[in-house]
């Protein structure tokens, strides 16, 4: 497993992808620092660090989703895995080193983003003033799910062997997995009245007496759609990117879950998978 793994890091310290992505990750922080630096100037409100800090967590999923199937995808064309088979390791261990690979793709992305944040946001816009509790929950929380993440896109590439299909894949299921998410945000927001207007005989209009919103979730029907919208990736990135969530475990340990589930599925599968 530790030459895997130096193997896979020597990869991606000679990967332009890597190194490009890099940068590209700390563009974006430093863009979403001058979009807010230019808002604060325009419209002279307010602006934090909060606004921009966390938001890799909504493109992080976006970004593994083109890293992985690109970086991992050549192992079958260019006859790698089968080399690492050859010399003695298990199909089981290079899965792994495959995976903890990528997370540490995704960390060092994330980490770069963040550090434009720091060192460009600070000197525009200011810094945090979130409590230190709810900055260690995003984060912590964030480092999770990103591991989910992984864990899928590495199943989906280490099970497919042309790397256009595990690409193809894993770009349009996290795009559906964002709309799903932004689908159910948008009827977990619905609300619970919907505000009327009447025209009186004066021609005067007034505010009617509040109806009941016909669209709005209770009861166990509203559990089941929080419930998916908390275990969807992009659903804990909209959450993590505005710092609006109420119960972090709960999206920790789901995502853990998506994550020993898509590990264990996709180790299993590529034990089988015929390598010819």
């Amino acid at each position: 497993m530790t030459k895997l793994l130096s193997a896979n890091l020597l990869r991606l310290k000679k990967s332009v992808l890597f190194w490009g992505t890099l940068a590209l990750s700390f563009g974006f922080g430093v863009l979403m620092c001058a979009i807010r630096f230019r808002e604060h100037l325009a419209y002279h409100f307010e602006v934090s660090l909060n606004s921009v800090f966390f938001g890799f967590a909504m493109v992080v999923g976006v970004v593994m989703a083109a890293f992985i199937p690109l970086f991992f995808g050549t192992e079958y064309s260019d006859g790698a895995i089968r080399n690492k088979l050859i010399v003695g390791h298990s199909r089981v261990c290079v899965y792994f080193a495959n995976l903890i690979a990528s997370l540490g793709a995704a960390v060092a992305f994330s980490a770069a983003y963040l550090l434009a944040c720091i060192a460009v946001g600070i000197p525009l816009i200011g810094g945090l003033n979130l409590p230190a509790a709810a900055t260690a929950a995003a984060l912590g929380g964030s480092l999770v799910m990103t591991a989910a993440y992984c864990a899928i896109f590495t199943f989906i590439t280490m099970t497919c062997s042309k790397k256009s299909a595990s690409a193809v894949a894993c770009l349009l299921g996290v795009f559906l997995l964002l709309a799903a998410a932004i689908t159910t945000l948008s009827m977990l927001d619905a609300p619970e009245f919907i505000q009327g207007y009447e025209m009186s005989i004066d021609g005067q209009v007034a505010p009617a007496k509040p109806e009941p919103n016909p669209a709005y979730l209770t009861g166990m029907k509203r559990e089941v759609y929080q419930f998916l919208y908390d275990l969807m990736p992009t659903g804990q990135g909209i959450q993590y990117s505005n710092v609006n969530f109420t119960n972090p475990l709960r999206l920790m340990g789901l995502s853990a879950a998506v994550a020993v589930l898509f590990t264990g599925a996709g180790a299993a599968l590529f034990r089988r998978k015929n390598l010819k």
